[in-house]
């Protein structure tokens, strides 16, 4: 969504126009999702905050100032609920949803990917399920070599389409160590999905 087009939904949010939150929750809620599933680890939780973050920015549409960077405005509001949440339900959290390592028992992270399979963004059985779900197995294993922050850096740059300046920003990181990042992280993965 372009600026533009988000700051006249947030607008007409204002006025209490309910399509235009409609029109930003679709355009935005796998961003939103993903972000509070990667700061949670835990997928009721991360739905719950995505929802509340929705509720959220409706009720605050009227203070919105457009500065040019509403993506990353979204997604440090929903970090902050994310931390609100954690401090509210004092990390008794952690476990219950996220899916087990299947040699350790411990819980794994959650890939991008693997969100998507939530009830929230449905695939719908059909051709090629099985290959959907192998590929994304191997796609899970490749990113455990993968250090947080290269995590979180392919995750904002694949899964929200933020560029390289606007990662920088949220990380607070020079620009060129985010693209250092990224690109060791994509060797990596291209290593691994090669050799496996």
């Amino acid at each position: 969504m372009e600026e533009s087009t988000f700051e006249a939904c947030m607008h007409r949010m204002a006025g209490g126009d309910r399509d235009a939150l409609r029109e930003v929750y679709e355009a935005y809620l796998k961003l939103i999702f993903s972000v509070c599933l990667n700061q949670l680890k835990q997928r009721e939780a991360a739905e719950d905050v995505a929802s509340e973050f929705f509720i959220r920015l409706f009720r605050v549409a009227g203070s919105f100032q457009g500065d040019g960077h509403h993506k990353a405005w979204m997604v440090t509001i929903a970090k902050n609920m994310c931390i609100d949440y954690m401090r509210k339900n004092g990390r008794e959290m952690t476990i219950l949803d996220a899916p087990a390592d299947e040699e350790s028992g411990q819980a794994r992270e959650v890939s991008p990917d693997e969100a998507g399979a939530t009830p929230m963004f449905h695939r719908g059985d059909g051709p090629g399920l099985a290959e959907q779900s192998a590929n994304r197995l191997t796609l899970e294993a490749a990113m455990q070599l993968l250090s947080e922050v290269e995590k979180e850096i392919i995750d904002l740059k694949l899964t929200a389409g933020f560029t390289f300046r606007e990662i920088a920003e949220m990380l607070q990181m020079a620009q060129g160590t985010v693209s250092w990042h990224y690109n060791e992280a994509i060797k990596k993965l291209r290593r691994y999905l090669q050799d496996g």
